[in-house]
């Protein structure tokens, strides 16, 4: 069974770990298990405010950033962006170059957002702490070491159990729901700066399907929640046929989410979110931005009908303490 159809625990309500002027790094997601720690990471560079004939007379004149030292990474190494390792318990730093990564180049200069960099980490399993490291030489950022503190062997265990086996708290949606979508546009969210309120737990699950929620995280007055939706046999194969066609915008190829206020479910859009596997296994991974509510619980509306999943509500207390 695939790591992430085990729910693992929450091991890091995220934020910011690294903040200088040149970098600033956050946490997205971080689940323990006692197969291996998944780390989702982003880091983001300041908006160049020059223009390109600036950038050009800066680059003719000399007037560059010097890059860092390294002491850490090796004199030659693969990479020519952010490097991201883990330090063993000789203390010797294990760079990590596989796993899934994201950029983004950034705003013209007269823009909002600079570059941009998200990385998917698997690393060996870790308890109580693990000490990571990031280097990116080039831009002069200097290598630094994070200590990011983790739960113990026991509560990971606790939390290896199967998002086919968990828990599942649903009630049927009221008769006199009244669904309309979602008005509010986002245009960019800082995720990594934000704080994870609601971690791992299964959403819904019926037959040969289930959605589970990953993270929600609440950046001011917005909530980022990340879903994955898998599904198996008969349903994957109907799933997946389903989602062919909505691999262009608008893509919306798994279930469907909304949020309930009272008689009134709001669908909410698809943020970001990408497909993979096929008629025996299909798997989709979908993020929704949406705003937060006064109350301290979440009731939202899931249903995947093509998954032959029916609808059902679900409340998400969400944790205030920070």
């Amino acid at each position: 069974m695939s790591h992430v159809e085990t729910l693992g625990v929450l091991a890091h309500r995220g934020g910011l770990i690294v903040e200088r002027p040149e970098l600033s790094i956050g946490v997205v997601l971080a689940v323990s298990r006692p197969t291996g720690l998944e780390l989702d990471l982003l880091a983001r560079r300041p908006l160049d405010r020059r223009s390109a004939p600036e950038r050009q007379a800066d680059i003719r004149a000399g007037r560059f950033t010097p890059p860092a030292p390294r002491r850490l990474l090796p004199e030659h190494d693969e990479g020519m962006d952010l490097r991201i390792a883990w330090l063993d318990p000789d203390g010797r730093a294990r760079w990590q170059y596989g796993g899934s990564r994201t950029s983004w180049s950034g705003d013209h200069y007269e823009g909002v957002e600079g570059p941009s960099l998200r990385a998917g980490l698997e690393l060996p399993p870790s308890f109580d702490r693990a000490s990571m490291v990031f280097a990116w030489p080039e831009i002069g950022f200097p290598e630094t070491v994070v200590a990011l503190p983790l739960p113990d062997r026991v509560a990971a265990e606790r939390g290896e159990i199967s998002v086919w086996d968990a828990p599942v708290d649903v009630r049927p949606p009221p008769g006199a729901l009244h669904t309309r979508a979602h008005e509010s546009i986002f245009g960019t969210a800082h995720v990594e700066t934000g704080w994870i309120v609601a971690g791992p737990r299964v959403l819904h699950r019926a037959g040969q399907a289930v959605v589970v929620l990953r993270r929600l995280t609440a950046i001011g007055g917005i909530l980022s929640m990340e879903i994955l939706s898998v599904a198996r046999g008969t349903a994957a194969r109907a799933a997946h046929a389903d989602a062919v066609p909505r691999r262009r915008p608008p893509f919306e190829p798994g279930p469907s989410i909304a949020a309930v206020h009272g008689s009134e479910a709001i669908r909410l859009t698809m943020w970001t979110g990408s497909i993979a596997g096929g008629d025996a296994d299909f798997r989709c991974t979908a993020e929704f931005l949406f705003d937060r509510p006064d109350s301290d619980v979440v009731t939202v509306l899931v249903e995947w009908p093509a998954a032959g999943l029916p609808g059902a509500c679900v409340d998400i207390p969400l944790d205030q303490a920070r």
